[in-house]
């Protein structure tokens, strides 16, 4: 008996201490997570102004475009690869190089790459606008992520708490930045929501679906969104146009779509009625020096 009594008390003893060791654990963890957001967050300024102070200044008497890319949603690295591929296309073919600034969000911590945060595009947008004759040149936009169809595409790390961009938010971003000429591409479901806080007769924008909508190829194998695949890896590889390559893309993935038996997501497109002669300005430089 006294064996017994002394097995059951064992026994009680382990029992009662499991859960405090799993308790244990779990403050510890915690306390790892909250120290690695603290480094990342801590390395925000240094991040993003390693990028931001290598941008060039305007150049008078040329159309100068500058690009800002934004991948949101860590949960699939092909927004983070996407707005990778759109930056090195546009340095090449788009003559943005030391003009282009890029961020992303990943699962994963990716060296020397900024959040892809409010706050960040905020700065980034103020840079821009601060290097730019808003008379005279063009930002070029390109967002990347989960959309929503109340107006917000999603904005998520692990490493840090960050709020989702709103649409009105964004628009207010570039005015406060003093940027003029624009052309926003959304890459998301339901962007198409987004048009009308966007448009203007000075802005170009352009969406992988309608506000109704969803939009594919949101995976981690993949490089490429479907939109980002037809617009930027095929469309914008073809000419200097925006426009014609979206008439392209669009075509490209009504035809995937459907092949494939998807609901079509309807990119759509809003053409501000003074820009056009400024991308015709500037598609006319574009292809005279390559």
């Amino acid at each position: 008996m006294h064996v017994r009594a002394m097995l059951l008390r064992g026994l009680l003893l382990a029992l009662l201490l499991v859960p405090a060791q799993a308790a244990a654990e779990d403050r510890r963890l915690a306390t790892a997570a909250e120290a690695v957001q603290d480094a990342v967050l801590r390395a925000q300024p240094r991040l993003l102004a390693r990028q931001l102070d290598q941008l060039a200044p305007q150049r008078p008497g040329v159309v100068d475009l500058y690009f800002l890319g934004f991948g949101g949603d860590a949960v699939h690295d092909v927004f983070l690869k996407e707005v990778r591929s759109a930056q090195a296309l546009f340095d090449q073919r788009f003559d943005t190089r030391q003009r282009s600034v890029v961020m992303a969000n990943s699962r994963r911590r990716v060296k020397g790459m900024p959040l892809a945060s409010i706050d960040n595009l905020r700065a980034a947008l103020g840079a821009i606008g601060a290097r730019i004759d808003p008379a005279e040149d063009v930002v070029f936009l390109y967002l990347t992520s989960h959309g929503s169809p109340k107006r917000f595409l999603s904005v998520f790390s692990p490493y840090a708490r960050l709020e989702n961009l709103q649409a009105q938010a964004l628009r207010d971003m570039l005015d406060e930045a003093g940027i003029g000429w624009r052309v926003v591409v959304i890459s998301a479901c339901f962007s198409g929501s987004f048009i009308d806080a966007l448009k203007d007769e000075r802005t170009l924008i352009l969406t992988a679906a309608s506000k109704s909508r969803a939009s594919f190829g949101c995976n981690n194998e993949d490089d490429y969104t479907y939109f980002g695949d037809a617009y930027l890896n095929r469309g914008l590889r073809r000419g200097h146009s925006f426009i014609d390559a979206f008439t392209q893309a669009k075509a490209e993935i009504a035809a995937r779509e459907a092949a494939e038996g998807l609901k079509p997501s309807r990119p759509q497109i809003s053409l501000g009625s003074r820009i056009g002669s400024k991308l015709d300005a500037l598609e006319r430089r574009l292809r005279a020096t390559q």
